[in-house]
């Protein structure tokens, strides 16, 4: 009771600001008490639900979805009853407390564990977002953890910021002063390229008549345009310094 006076003595001041964690601090106690049949309730406020197509109205009234665990059985008038009773106490107590109005959704699951990975899959991917990769990595403990749920881009940028990170000058690193053999980009005309030095937003890539023949030339490459195999040579030499 204590939590709930707290509560609405919170929203009674600012009941103009975004109330999904305090209703989500509201219902975090049906989740519990109603395990056999539910796995998760989510809150999205009006402003976070997905518009329908070609449609400019505004929503008013939060978004609650009950995550439920589908009856092996089929149907069960038992259990629906039992789920409109949650429902029903739902709605009442977040409208006695906060004054909002609701609209209700269902979604059902196999299993509670489907929630789990969901949750868990979003978390590694929220926080690669607000951490950026490097950090990330430190917080994981493992590249190969959060490496399923980066993208190209995620990886072009830790290739950036690690050798920001590793470069005297600020200006990029030479492969050979870091105790790394030049990479292989590729074979054109008979001749050999290979990346030897790393810059900020570009690499250099250096040209041989062939692999034991003289300097002919250099050019470079932006990261984003590199293959996507090149990206991932690069980034696990990197994941060493």
């Amino acid at each position: 009771m204590k939590l709930i006076r707290t509560i609405k003595s919170i929203v009674n001041e600012e009941s103009k600001r975004d109330l999904t964690s305090v209703i989500e601090t509201l219902l975090d106690g049906f989740v519990d008490d109603h395990k056999d049949i539910l796995c998760k309730v989510e809150v999205k406020h009006p402003d976070n639900r997905t518009k329908l197509p070609h449609s400019d109205n505004n929503y008013e009234n939060y978004r609650i979805t009950f995550y439920l665990i589908a009856h092996k059985g089929g149907y069960s008038a038992t259990r629906a009853q039992l789920m409109d009773n949650v429902m029903n106490e739902v709605w009442d107590l977040v409208y006695n407390y906060t004054g909002q109005k609701l609209d209700m959704f269902t979604k059902y699951v196999n299993s509670c564990n489907d929630i789990i990975k969901e949750d868990k899959d979003n978390s590694i991917s929220n926080m690669i977002k607000t951490l950026g990769v490097s950090d990330a990595i430190r917080y994981f403990g493992n590249y190969y953890t959060i490496e399923p749920y980066l993208k190209v881009i995620d990886k072009v940028n830790f290739i950036k910021e690690k050798v920001k990170e590793l470069s005297d000058d600020g200006s990029g690193i030479v492969l050979q002063v870091i105790d790394e053999e030049p990479l292989h980009y590729s074979n054109e005309d008979g001749e050999e390229h290979q990346i030897e030095w790393l810059g900020l937003t570009s690499v250099d890539i250096s040209v041989y008549e062939n692999e034991y023949s003289s300097h002919l030339r250099d050019y470079y490459a932006k990261y984003e345009s590199l293959p996507v195999q090149i990206i991932e040579e690069l980034v696990e030499i990197l994941l060493n310094h």
